[in-house]
């Protein structure tokens, strides 16, 4: 996602000066368009000559500056930041000013300067700031270039398309979660409301999820009217998780690991001729090795045994997601053999008339669906008795049933009681309080 705002630019040599320091930027990421940036200046006020000869005036130079910020969560390179800039300048002005384009990257959110002469320089009019073109214009411009490169965008909310979205709430509806995140919360919401699977799916309903089940369970996104499967947020949020999580209220699923970063390696390429990219990752280290630092202090703990946990905790459950898919795939697909018995049962009389037919492809086309249906369900039959030995439908149901225990007794165990991690926590916390006393003591 990305947001966009304009503003006067008061000094623009400062401006220029401050944007092109060597910790933001360098010189890939700088791209101007009618000008040079090394004398923007001055390419901007032979426009600006012409100007005031043209309507006799004596205006000073003039110039503004777009700033268009990215979601950290987008994970863009620097130069796909880039590139985006000069496709909203392009877009947006449709090569009538004279701009510059340059990409900062020392803070955690890539963005770009577009900086800009006020002055058209093929009519020589002044910019056109109307709140259509400075404030709705711009933002449909930025949300193309959003839309074309996979980038969520922001929504406006009632009736009316042009309907005056304030810059405040402009950047908080960009800073909320994305539809990924806001459906994990919701469903963990809606977990602890629910008593069963049905209840579950209507206050999912309620709240604008629509609900579909199939192999997988997933949920329309009210914005994008797209289905996305559950599956992508984890074994947490499969079918048979979420309905084993609201029958057992006090399950607690183990998330992902505190520590899911990396160290990043300042040595490759991208980084050797970018101040503002090295200041960057070093930032994003330092906060790697003070969670680390807050986890052997909580845990009392040397590194190579957080190290070894974590290694544990993470193959524990790849595992375990191996296992529960596999039983799920078997689930899924004994669940729809469950009625080939009672079909096959079913189409007895509709043999024996195909047996006393006397145009029996005559018959057979006529009752087609119906045929397929008892092929269906005879091939299903061999299946069930090849691979488990089941020859009737109690059978069947029978090993549903263990099958979905197995599954409820597997996932059990990867999560933690909500009573024995209260626990857990009660314990840590009267350590700590010896620690101190300890510690105070000694002073």
């Amino acid at each position: 996602m990305s947001i966009v705002k304009i503003q006067q630019v008061k000094s623009l040599k400062a401006v220029i000066k401050y944007s092109l320091q060597d910790h933001k930027t360098n010189e890939e990421l700088v791209t101007s368009y009618e000008c040079e940036v090394e004398t923007i200046e001055r390419d901007f006020k032979v426009t600006l000559l012409d100007y005031n000869e043209k309507n006799n005036s004596d205006k000073q130079l003039s110039a503004r500056m777009i700033i268009q910020s990215f979601d950290s969560d987008d994970n863009l390179t620097p130069e796909q930041a880039h590139q985006y800039g000069v496709e909203l300048a392009e877009n947006y002005f449709k090569g009538k000013h004279q701009y510059a384009v340059i990409t900062h990257t020392e803070t955690d959110n890539l963005h770009n300067h577009i900086i800009f002469n006020s002055i058209n320089f093929q009519d020589l009019k002044m910019f056109d700031s109307s709140r259509q073109h400075s404030l709705y214009d711009l933002r449909r411009e930025n949300d193309k270039v959003s839309k074309e490169h996979g980038l969520s965008i922001i929504e406006n909310e009632g009736k009316k398309k042009d309907k005056y979205l304030a810059f405040n709430e402009y950047v908080s509806r960009a800073k909320k979660k994305s539809f990924k995140g806001n459906l994990e919360e919701v469903i963990d919401n809606h977990i602890q409301k629910a008593s069963t699977f049905e209840e579950f799916l209507q206050l999912m309903d309620q709240q604008g999820y629509e609900g579909k089940q199939g192999k997988y369970l997933a949920f329309k996104n009210p914005k994008s009217n797209k289905f996305m499967r559950t599956k992508t947020l984890g074994i947490n949020y499969l079918e048979s998780s979420i309905k084993y999580r609201i029958e057992n209220k006090a399950f607690a699923p183990i998330k992902q690991s505190i520590i899911d970063k990396e160290w990043i390696d300042k040595s490759q390429d991208k980084f050797k001729n970018n101040k503002g990219l090295r200041r960057w990752a070093t930032k994003k280290n330092i906060n790697y090795l003070n969670e680390i630092s807050n986890q052997l202090y909580k845990r009392n703990i040397t590194l190579e045994e957080l190290n070894e946990l974590e290694l544990k905790k993470d193959n524990l459950i790849e595992n375990f997601e191996k296992q529960l898919t596999s039983i799920d795939d078997e689930i899924y697909k004994l669940d729809k053999m469950k009625d080939c018995f009672s079909v096959y049962k079913n189409s007895y009389s509709l043999i024996q008339e195909y047996k006393k037919a006397e145009d029996k492809n005559s018959f057979k086309q006529e009752n087609y669906s119906k045929f397929k249906q008892y092929d269906v369900a005879k091939r299903n039959m061999n299946y069930l008795r090849k691979h488990y030995n089941i020859t009737d439908e109690p059978d069947l149901y029978s090993k549903l049933s263990m099958l979905k225990q197995d599954r409820n007794i597997l996932y059990g165990s990867l999560g933690r009681n909500a009573e024995r991690q209260r626990e857990i926590e009660r314990q840590e916390q009267i350590r700590k309080q010896k620690q101190r006393k300890n510690q105070e003591i000694e002073r």
